[in-house]
Parts: structure tokens; C-alpha cells; sequence
């Protein structure tokens, strides 16, 4: 196993998590299936769980976000594992009804050095 340097690595989980919520702002599918691993966990604050497919598709059709920001993100690392916690902002808007909704939740994630990058590999959101 590669050991890597701690605050590379939180800096670049950092920078990565940046890069995903500008890419769910922009549906953009194609960055958001390279930051997600393939057999990714995502839990939402109201309990659905989601895999790799039904959160792209979720992203690309059923959700349209209007903003995801993040104040700060706490990493910790353990060797080829990153584990991220912070406060999330995130408006949203149901494609099919347009009923928006502004969310303030408390996010988990795990994310895993997979042969060249970081990828998540499990996402877990409390409604604050």
C-alpha cells in the first residue's frame, strides 16, 4: 500500500469535493462518474440510498441543484481511505414538479485511492 502524505491528501479530497458540487450545479455527468467510485454508497438525508447509476441519473434528469456550498470539510486519512465531514448548503429543484428546496445537512463521505485518484466511496447526509 502507498502511504500518502496527510496534508496532500486533504487537500486534494478537498479540491475534489469542490469539483463535485460544481459538477452537480452543472449536471455534469461525465465528472461526477469519475469522482464516484462504481460501487458507491450514497445515502440521502431522507433515507433513499442510491448506486452509481441511480445517483447519475438522479443528477442527470430527476434533481436539477441550484447551488452546493460547503463553508469547511474536515479530513481525516488513513492510509488509502479519506473520511469527510462538514456542513453542506444545497438548493435543489424536482424536475418533474419544480418544487425547489433549500437543504442544510451534515455530510459523511469515505473516499478511497483507486489506482490514480481519489474517488468516493460512500456518501451519508444528516438533515441539520
Amino acid at each position: 500500500m502507498t502511504i500518502h502524505n496527510e496534508a496532500s491528501v486533504r487537500d486534494e479530497v478537498i479540491r475534489l469535493e469542490a469539483a463535485r458540487c460544481r459538477a452537480l450545479v452543472a449536471a455534469d455527468i461525465d465528472t461526477l462518474d469519475r469522482l464516484v467510485s462504481d460501487d458507491v454508497v450514497h445515502v440521502h438525508a431522507n433515507g433513499k440510498t442510491d448506486d452509481k447509476k441511480a445517483y447519475l441519473a438522479m443528477v442527470g434528469g430527476a434533481i436539477r441543484f441550484l447551488s452546493a456550498e460547503r463553508a469547511h470539510l474536515d479530513v481525516r486519512v488513513y492510509d488509502q481511505l479519506a473520511v469527510a465531514t462538514g456542513p453542506l448548503r444545497q438548493s435543489i429543484e424536482i424536475s418533474a414538479t419544480g418544487q425547489r428546496s433549500d437543504m442544510h445537512i451534515m455530510t459523511t463521505q469515505v473516499w478511497r485511492f483507486d489506482t490514480d485518484t481519489w474517488r468516493q466511496v460512500s456518501f451519508q447526509a444528516t438533515t441539520l
